[in-house]
């Protein structure tokens, strides 16, 4: 299949691109995406391939990728060997398993009952920006270091480096508010990491200034400003989006609906990883051919821009039954929603925790919470793809 002569359009990968990734698993499991010159992969097995092989298909550091545009480079996600180990000291350091069971409940379960307890007499709202996009927002910035930044200014501008990095048709408008959004953040940031680079605290951004570095030394604004977008944008995004995508899901069905009402301690994790699968918020990995290299019976050049579809293998049909539906009760199997080694989501523990709480409490303190049928679901991207619009009703 030629992605000229297929629905693989940036339109209807942004408006939905899920039949497009079954199309393309079908038909063309490696297709070169011209608006972006980039070849997707959409099959679990070939995800897995290319996923596993690091030294095959490395970190992509183009200058052409929105990424760099977005984020700045070097980021993170650009880096490999011992300078990405070296960072990602620093941004794991209070983020283990360990780290997160630690604080995670002191810290979101109050945030969780303050914002339903703004909605909870009104008997409807937009769940995703009324509720979980809040709760991800204040509570990741508290962990990151930016309490003092207000929820709308947050969302907006994960929201704003969301449409850059989503922007095929080079909208000059979609990427006058991106770079707005950059200069907001450094603006703002730059004092932050003065301050810890003198005085070091518990924040991640204290962390990233400090940990993996030689005893006197610290990365310095211009250093860590590329990565620090990298984790605005996921981190305040992924928690928010994964509980909206599970709550949709699950009011989809009554019967789903009222089994995490009636044990929401018991299932509201299963829900929210369900969500991660059905509907991933971080839908797209880039990584950067090494060496010419055959898969799937496609040819990809040496220097090839590769984009590992995250979104299209936790839907492929030989590994999940029925994978375009949202089942509670799915046989237990891993997803890919949180990417693979060594640049697996440092946030994985966190957004999980922070997710079951918000759907915990979500669904015990909102009671026979239901869609609104007065306007429609809207869900849009496919880089980031989450439930924009939930209109839900509870009976007050």
């Amino acid at each position: 299949m030629n992605a000229g002569q297929s629905d693989l359009t940036g339109g209807n990968l942004y408006r939905d691109p899920y039949p497009v990734y079954a199309r393309l698993r079908r038909e063309a499991p490696i297709c070169l995406f011209d608006s972006t010159q980039e070849w997707l992969v959409t099959r679990w097995e070939d995800c897995q391939t290319v996923g596993a092989k690091e030294a095959l298909f490395g970190p992509s550091g183009s200058h052409d990728r929105p990424e760099a545009r977005v984020m700045g480079m070097p980021n993170v996600l650009t880096m490999s060997g011992e300078d990405h180990a070296c960072l990602r000291q620093g941004i794991d350091a209070n983020l283990t398993m360990e780290s997160v069971a630690g604080y995670v409940d002191g810290l979101a379960r109050p945030i969780v009952l303050r914002y339903i307890d703004v909605i909870l007499s009104k008997g409807s709202a937009n769940l995703t920006s009324e509720l979980f996009e809040p709760i991800s927002v204040r509570t990741i910035a508290t962990v990151i270091g930016l309490e003092e930044v207000d929820d709308d200014t947050l969302t907006r501008w994960f929201h704003s480096l969301n449409g850059g990095l989503q922007n095929v048709t080079n909208d000059p408008a979609i990427w006058a508010a991106c770079d707005n959004a950059r200069m907001e953040i450094d603006a703002v940031l730059r004092p932050i990491v003065e301050r810890v680079t003198s005085n070091p605290d518990r924040t991640l951004i204290s962390h990233v200034v400090h940990s993996g570095m030689p005893k006197g030394k610290a990365r310095t604004f211009e250093e860590i400003m590329p990565t620090m977008r990298v984790i605005l944008l996921g981190g305040l995004q992924e928690p928010g989006h994964g509980a909206a995508n599970a709550a949709y899901g699950l009011l989809l069905d009554e019967n789903q609906a009222r089994a995490v009402a009636a044990d929401p301690h018991g299932l509201a994790q299963r829900a929210f990883d369900e969500g991660l699968r059905w509907i991933a918020p971080i839908g797209v990995t880039p990584r950067l051919a090494a060496q010419e290299f055959e898969l799937a019976g496609t040819t990809l050049p040496k220097g090839a821009s590769v984009a590992i579809i995250l979104a299209s293998a936790n839907r492929d049909e030989k590994r999940y039954i029925d994978p375009e539906l949202f089942q509670l009760d799915r046989p237990r199997k891993q997803h890919v929603a949180f990417g693979y080694r060594p640049h697996f989501c440092s946030g994985i523990f966190l957004t999980r925790a922070i997710g079951k709480i918000a759907l915990e409490e979500a669904f015990k303190s909102l009671k026979n919470l239901r869609l609104s049928t007065e306007r429609e679901v809207q869900i849009k991207g496919w880089r980031f793809r989450g439930v924009m619009d939930l209109p839900a009703l509870w009976d007050a």
